[in-house]
């Protein structure tokens, strides 16, 4: 059986109107996806949501049981029933999907009372839900030193932008959506950064930002994204060399 045929079927059912069917199909989905075939991992994470939350605006049974499906996740992230990191992926992208980014904060704040390893482990993925907060103590409790973080993002994205992919089409989709993944990261950053009262330092975070994509394209969409009047000129001369 491959779940994705389920996940379709259920689309279909919400598109036809059986409410009822297609949330059967998305429970089993999100439920058992992954006994299947982790590859999935992501696409329930995402997709899958925004499929179930679709519905949810027109069946109130689905908002329900997304609702109560999250609640089971973040209890078992306090009970330490299973693994830790992967449950509360799961709470916090229900919260995502929901709006509910004050839940995945007050559930990290419940996982640090309780536990500090386990919430150590689950900062990162909690991490945006910590800035929207405003608690910028409490990130830079956990957050990177800003040098080594634009660094690994940095390197991630060279790494994925570097890669053969065919056909082209399908490159230049990556490329945009790994460059606005990358400038989340770095606008993760400088919110930190202006929190703590380091403003001074935004403007050379921004810039080294820039400076590390390798792709001379890539690096002129981040300096577009991230500079209201795009890219500076010593970045431009920097694309050039």
């Amino acid at each position: 059986m491959d779940p994705g045929d389920i996940l379709r079927r259920g689309q279909l059912h919400a598109s036809e109107g059986r409410h009822g069917e297609a949330l059967s199909d998305y429970l089993w989905f999100h439920q058992h996806a992954l006994k299947h075939d982790r590859a999935y991992y992501g696409v329930r994470l995402s997709f899958a949501l925004m499929y179930w939350k679709e519905l949810s605006e027109v069946y109130p049974p689905a908002a329900e049981t997304l609702i109560n499906v999250r609640n089971e996740a973040a209890f078992a992230v306090l009970e330490a029933q299973g693994d830790t990191w992967t449950l509360f992926d799961e709470a916090v992208a229900i919260d995502r999907e929901l709006g509910r980014s004050r839940d995945t904060y007050e559930l990290f704040l419940s996982l640090m009372a309780k536990d500090q390893e386990r919430a150590k482990r689950c900062a990162a993925i909690a991490m945006p839900s910590i800035v929207e907060a405003g608690d910028f103590a409490l990130a830079t409790k956990f957050f990177p030193h800003p040098e080594h973080y634009l660094l690994l993002k940095s390197d991630r994205l060279n790494e994925n932008l570097e890669r053969n992919v065919a056909p082209r089409s399908r490159a230049l989709a990556e490329r945009d959506a790994f460059v606005h993944i990358y400038c989340e990261d770095v606008e993760l950053l400088l919110r930190v950064i202006d929190g703590v009262g380091e403003k001074s330092w935004h403007r050379a975070a921004t810039l080294w930002a820039i400076a590390l994509v390798r792709p001379r394209k890539a690096r002129s969409m981040v300096a577009s994204l991230l500079l209201p009047g795009g890219a500076p000129k010593e970045s431009a001369r920097g694309a050039a060399a």
